[in-house]
Formats: C-alpha cells, structure tokens, sequence
C-alpha cells in the first residue's frame, strides 16, 4: 500500500484496478472508527474506472492523530486529492465519510464529478451514551455497531467491523463521533449543485431513513436510491446492488460530461 508524506504525517491509499486514463477517478471515503478496509472488491474493481481508497488521518494505516470536525477531515482530503493531482473524483463516502464529502463539495476548493453517498445525512447526532462510550467503554461500542449496524453480514464481517472499532482506539474514536456530533450541513444543502447519489438502507439503524431522504430533497441534483432489507453497510451487506447503482450514475456522468 503505497504512502503519501501530508504534514509530516503519513497517510496510506489503495489503489484499485484503472490508471490516470481511465473514465473516472473514484476516491472512497471511509467511516468513523473505521479504515479503507471496509471496501468491498466488487465495488471498488470497475470498469474504465480508477478507484482510490484511502485511510483517513488516525485510522487504519494512517499516521494519527485523527481529526475533531468533519471540516478538518475535509481538508485532509482536500490535500491528499492535491498532491496526488486527482483530477475531477468522484467522491464515495460512508457515514462519517458521506459527511466529509459533502463538506468538501459546500467548501467548494476541489472540483468534483460528483458524489456517491452511503449512510449520508447533513446532521449526524450521536447519542451522548455512545458519545462518552468511546472512551469509557469502547468494547461496548464496538460490539453496538457491529451488531445494530448492519442486518445481514456473514459472522466474518461482523467481526471485521467490531475490530476495526477497537483497532481505530477510544480517543481517535472520540474524536470521530464528536466530529458527526458537531457537523450540521443543513442550511448549506440548496448551495451543493455536484450531482449525487444517496443509496440509503430502509433499516438503517445508525442513520435513519429519514435523514437521508430529507438530505437528498434537499440538495437540487441528488437522488436517492432506498435498498430494502439493509441497513447502515449497503456497500457489505448488497455489493451487486450498490454497484450495480454506482455503474448507473458513472452512466449517467459520462453522458453529462460529454
């Protein structure tokens, strides 16, 4: 997995399949206390697409610290699309990092083919029980999302989730909830003009329907996508669906930019 020196900081990135010539660059994004290894092969290996995943500061392979705000997060972003000179990306995110991709597309700094948002909202409350949690109890944490996040996984990936919880630790995890906690995007959603997507799980636990729906009504060239029978992990829990939907829109992009 190759590094990249930000700040005197490494951070890692995975390169899939495709190379600077290819249709489309797609930068995925992860969650809080979570790494790029929450990428499926079926949804980053595409076609005429040259597909990034990158772990953000304090996660995965990633030099910590982490980040207290989902503006600092984006910024990293921000520098990591720089300095590897990504033209244009299409930015895929998941919980946490949906948010990082909305803040980058509001700040407006890098020009973006567009957005693929899964578990995506302009608020992103956390419960002060979950909140505290990360730092008093982080076993329990982890247990709490690896069991209410998602509603059909194999034991593996369950286990996978959990210990990437407790492998990201309580004070970078922390860190990550107060930053959702702290994020309201809301008022800025009309000004957001990337075309998007939001596929949303109607059993979401984690970030409710309801968010996701009034996210996506609210930004003018979204749309949203429900999977039924799913909950926060559409990108583990329905592969072939989530990419069969990512294929559509990277359709629907190459048509627009034509």
């Amino acid at each position: 997995m190759p590094t990249i020196n930000m700040n005197g900081r490494d951070l890692y990135y995975y390169y899939e399949k495709g190379d600077k010539d290819s249709d489309f660059t797609l930068l995925f994004i992860h969650g809080a206390s979570s790494s790029s290894d929450v990428w499926m092969d079926e949804i980053t290996s595409l076609s005429n697409c040259r597909s990034i995943m990158l772990d953000l500061p304090g996660h995965g392979r990633s030099a910590p610290p982490g980040r207290r705000t989902v503006a600092h997060y984006a910024a990293a972003v921000e520098d990591f699309i720089h300095s590897l000179a990504l033209e244009r990306p299409i930015l895929v995110g998941h919980s946490m990092g949906s948010a990082i991709a909305l803040a980058i597309a509001h700040r407006g700094l890098v020009p973006l083919c567009g957005l693929i948002l899964m578990g995506a909202s302009a608020r992103m409350p956390v419960g002060a029980p979950i909140l505290s949690g990360a730092l008093t109890d982080l076993e329990k944490v982890a247990t709490f999302v690896a069991e209410h996040g998602a509603t059909h996984i194999t034991e593996e990936w369950r286990d996978a989730i959990y210990r990437q919880v407790m492998s990201t630790g309580g004070t970078t995890t922390y860190g990550d909830y107060l930053a959702c906690n702290r994020f309201d995007l809301w008022p800025h959603l009309p000004g957001i003009d990337a075309r998007a997507l939001l596929i949303a799980g109607r059993l979401d636990n984690l970030t409710p329907l309801r968010l996701s729906e009034s996210t996506a009504a609210a930004m003018p060239r979204a749309h949203i996508s429900i999977l039924e029978d799913t909950g926060h992990y559409a990108m583990i829990e329905r592969p072939q669906a989530v990419r069969r939907l990512i294929m559509e829109f990277l359709g629907d992009a190459e048509i627009t930019t034509r």
